[in-house]
């Protein structure tokens, strides 16, 4: 679905994106392999889009959270390595051997059930396993990996184990000390399993240095230029843009409200405009008196509240309002970019990202 009104756009720079995912393989060891999650239609920007910009980028791995997603990617391509994070949610299983998928196996119930089903099929199916080393999330806990540890051979007949894998619960924070102990237990593990790849870092275990590379590194922010660590210096080009025209504008005088719930108030006589952007176009309610909008050097300020379709800002000291008319105001951009204003809200750049609705006119930068 699309803004009837076709004054509100969201830009999509496939170049810097490409770009990104470039840079983070400079990052990482020559050997190492740099898949890419593009889970949630590819954090919100598209997968259709953003897939073939990393495949051209020679990205060959890539990782989802549901089957859905992943079935979506096999039918846009049939080469590419697709693993689905939440693991075997179907009863159904053979939608995972037709579409050649990588199921995560997150606990000894998934590994038992995904052999038992190559066995009475006959079918050979890669899979991955997740080790919980302290995220207490998805995985095999401490006791299913001592067991799995001990009965290997018994436990894993049919399946192809083409990657085992953790996840870091504190890469945002590169001096938490939980970083290195999850690392040295996945090491512990790890030395189980030689022949299969071996992977612990998101993208901010990437920024935490080569040794917790190991055979993969499975970054998803960073490719989409979000920031993945506290305090993090600017790694990576900005991706996303969002602009709006004005729908209406209006003068009001000293004393007026603006807005549900008339938290603005003029203090002197004033130039209004309205953009048709709001919450249910993803632009988070809690932007509400609290948001710097740009055209061009030029700063404004959002003031009232953010309602579902529109908001407000103060455009007093623009002298000639025909001249602005027709005008793109920057709300996400390299002045405002998805990693300055999630700190005005108090979240973080990923939630600002996926929350991107719908009805945005998409132009992709390609």
């Amino acid at each position: 679905m699309k803004n009837v009104d076709q004054n509100t756009f969201l830009d999509i720079d496939l170049r810097s994106l490409g770009e990104n995912y470039l840079k983070i393989k400079k990052k990482v060891n020559r050997n190492c392999i740099v898949a890419a999650t593009v889970k949630s239609n590819a954090y919100g920007l598209g997968i259709e889009r953003v897939l073939p910009t990393l495949i051209s980028s020679k990205c060959k791995h890539f990782f989802v959270a549901s089957t859905d997603e992943a079935i979506e990617i096999r039918k846009m391509n049939k080469k590419v390595e697709v693993f689905i994070l939440n693991g075997l949610v179907l009863d159904n299983l053979s939608v995972i051997s037709k579409y050649k998928l990588i199921p995560v196996i997150n606990d000894l119930k998934q590994l038992k059930k995904i052999e038992s089903y190559q066995s009475k099929f006959n079918k050979k199916i890669k899979i991955a396993i997740h080790f919980d080393t302290g995220m207490s999330r998805l995985g095999l806990d401490k006791n299913e990996s001592a067991n799995l540890i001990k009965n290997q051979s018994e436990l894993i007949k049919k399946s192809d184990l083409v990657l085992i894998m953790s996840h870091l619960a504190c890469a945002d924070d590169p001096k938490n000390k939980k970083n290195l102990t999850q690392l040295k237990k996945f090491d512990k593990i790890r030395i189980h399993f030689p022949n299969c790849l071996h992977s612990i870092s998101n993208s901010g275990g990437v920024l935490l240095g080569r040794k917790y590379n190991l055979d993969m590194v499975r970054p998803g922010i960073s490719i989409y230029g979000g920031n993945c660590q506290i305090r993090e210096r600017k790694h990576y080009k900005n991706v996303v843009s969002l602009k709006s025209k004005l729908i209406q504008t209006r003068e009001i005088n000293t004393g007026d409200t603006v807005g549900y719930g008339a938290t603005f108030k003029a203090k002197k006589k004033m130039q209004i405009g309205t953009f048709a952007i709001g919450y249910g176009d993803g632009f988070s309610r809690l932007f509400s008196n609290n948001c710097r909008v740009y055209l061009n050097n030029k700063r404004v300020n959002l003031i009232g509240r953010v309602s579902m379709d529109l908001i407000t800002v103060d455009l007093t000291n623009f002298t000639n309002l025909e001249q602005i008319a027709n005008k793109e105001f920057e709300f996400i951009g390299n002045k405002n970019s998805i990693n300055t204003i999630c700190e005005s809200i108090n979240t973080i750049p990923y939630e600002i990202l996926t929350n991107l609705g719908k009805r945005y006119q998409r132009r992709y930068i390609s």
